[in-house]
């Protein structure tokens, strides 16, 4: 995609949707997969996260990355006079370090549980492993592509709290992909902001024919146990409702549910005008 977007956005939702062109446009998943991303650190995030991650939250990750993708066709903010730009190809190297780091804190693995960080709020704790882990296998990327990744998931679950300031364009995408993987289109987002309005159905439903939910409702409302009871203090404890809230939003079952093929078929006459 030859185009640039907005480096930086709004963190609150009437005034990102004031500078947005949003249509929720059908973008086949086709699309989406055919855009290159195939160095050998984007190869190295995948096998870290696919090794410490739970099948059903990889896929979790894997759903993020290609609905913010999407996103980008559909009228993320661009070109608004005096904010900096960045390009497609940069952005989407961010995010998809961004997207398949950010549950690393949900790992059971002892490799996680023994970290350093293991104390902290799953959301730091999983921002310090992506850290170190980008120094080790991508010294190409310098502070501020390092820097953006890791503040985007120390604050993907925060983006609801925020009245104003500003966010990076990876931030709010992780935020926004975040939390609307886990709750779907009635789920929490930004004040105004209406999800029906970023995602076409469409091309929601082929992601995840492509990475199925699976259990996630189970493993995500475990780990949000896990965190509210180890650590009182976390990031989550903010989220409106708490515990109960968190559950409350978790969606169970697909997004965007596939029509059952096992229909029992009538024989009409064909001559007959049937009422809708």
């Amino acid at each position: 995609m030859d185009k640039t977007f907005d480096a930086f956005v709004p963190s609150t939702g009437p005034a990102l949707i004031a500078i947005s062109n949003l249509t929720a446009a059908y973008v086949p998943f086709t699309t989406l997969q055919a855009i290159p991303i195939n160095s050998t650190a984007h190869a190295a995030s995948f096998a870290y996260a696919k090794r410490l991650t739970p099948p059903s939250v990889f896929g979790h990750l894997l759903r993020c990355f290609y609905f913010g993708l999407a996103f980008l066709y559909t009228g993320f903010p661009s070109n608004t006079p005096g904010v900096a730009q960045i390009g497609f190809e940069e952005l989407a190297t961010r995010f998809f370090h961004t997207t398949l780091l950010h549950d690393l804190g949900w790992s059971t693995l002892p490799e996680a549980l023994n970290h350093p960080a293991h104390a902290m709020t799953f959301e730091l704790h999983e921002a310090i492993m992506a850290y170190d882990h980008l120094h080790a296998v991508a010294p190409e990327l310098d502070a501020h592509q390092v820097g953006d990744i890791a503040q985007s998931i120390v604050l993907h679950t925060s983006g609801d709290y925020w009245q104003q300031g500003n966010s990076s364009a990876n931030q709010i995408l992780m935020f926004l992909t975040a939390f609307f993987d886990v709750g779907g289109y009635d789920g929490l987002d930004l004040e105004v902001l209406n999800f029906t309005g970023l995602w076409n159905p469409q091309t929601v439903q082929e992601i995840e024919a492509a990475y199925p939910r699976g259990n996630f409702s189970d493993g995500a409302a475990g780990a949000f146990e896990r965190e509210f009871t180890d650590k009182p203090n976390c990031l989550l404890s903010h989220f409106p409702g708490g515990l109960a809230g968190l559950d409350a939003d978790l969606l169970v079952g697909p997004i965007v549910p596939v029509k059952s093929t096992n229909v029992r078929r009538v024989s009409r006459d064909p001559h007959l005008h049937y009422a809708n």
